[in-house]
């Protein structure tokens, strides 16, 4: 998985699963959440979303 920052903003890509869609603030589970279910599915999107979060902090997209 890639993660990433545009000037459109945070986007994450899973190359292997031929997809990929934008992102809010790695924190935002909510957000991500819903993103994320409509491209990888509901068990997936909720896993990808919630690890994102708990990363968050280590992760600088500036």
């Amino acid at each position: 998985m890639l993660v990433g920052k545009t000037s459109q903003g945070n986007f994450a890509c899973i190359p292997d699963w031929g997809a990929g869609c934008h992102l809010a603030c790695l924190s935002d589970e909510f957000y991500n959440t819903e993103k994320l279910s409509n491209v990888i599915g509901t068990v997936d999107g909720i896993t990808v979303a919630s690890a994102l979060a708990a990363i968050a902090d280590e992760i600088d997209l500036a």
